[in-house]
């Protein structure tokens, strides 16, 4: 009922010759959510996907990521972008048989040209031992791999850690 009403004093003021007014309230409140959705899309840095399993070691890193291929190294498993390599049930990963099909499929990854720039990023358990991320860099290495980069997670700056 009360809309009938509004509209017969909506139309009986533009017939006097008065202006329509139009409500801007809710038109900038969509543009606000807007505006807000684009920046908080926009500064959405690029970030590796990190299995749950794994703990990142820290640092002050000031560079994004580049998509590469990623070989994520936890204790028990290798795996090149998420496709397993190689597992072990009973403990590190470092063996001579794991660093065999790390190498191999490293150089199947190299053939398909899924790097071309020949990039690749190790985002490995902060727990494992050097030795067994050494192995890995080397096999990377063996396989022509020139830019090596470690995954980490950032920590504030000024952390005094």
């Amino acid at each position: 009922m009360s809309s009938k009403r509004s509209l017969r004093r909506a139309e009986r003021t533009l017939r006097q010759g008065g202006a329509a007014v139009l409500n801007i309230v809710s038109l900038i409140d969509v543009f606000a959510i807007l505006v807000f959705y684009l920046l908080v899309n926009a500064l959405n840095p690029e970030v590796l996907p990190v299995p749950a399993v794994l703990k990142l070691a820290e640092s002050e890193a000031r560079l994004a990521p580049q998509p590469t291929i990623s070989i994520a190294i936890s204790e028990h498993e290798i795996r090149i972008d998420g496709r397993l390599v190689a597992s072990t049930g009973e403990g590190l990963v470092g063996s001579v048989e794991t660093i065999r099909a790390l190498r191999a499929a490293l150089h199947d990854a190299a053939v398909a040209g899924q790097s071309p720039k020949k990039e690749i990023s190790i985002i490995a358990d902060k727990r494992l031992p050097f030795r067994v991320l050494k192995q890995v860099m080397s096999a990377c290495a063996d396989e022509q791999y020139a830019h090596v980069s470690l995954a980490v997670v950032e920590k504030p700056v000024g952390d005094g850690a």
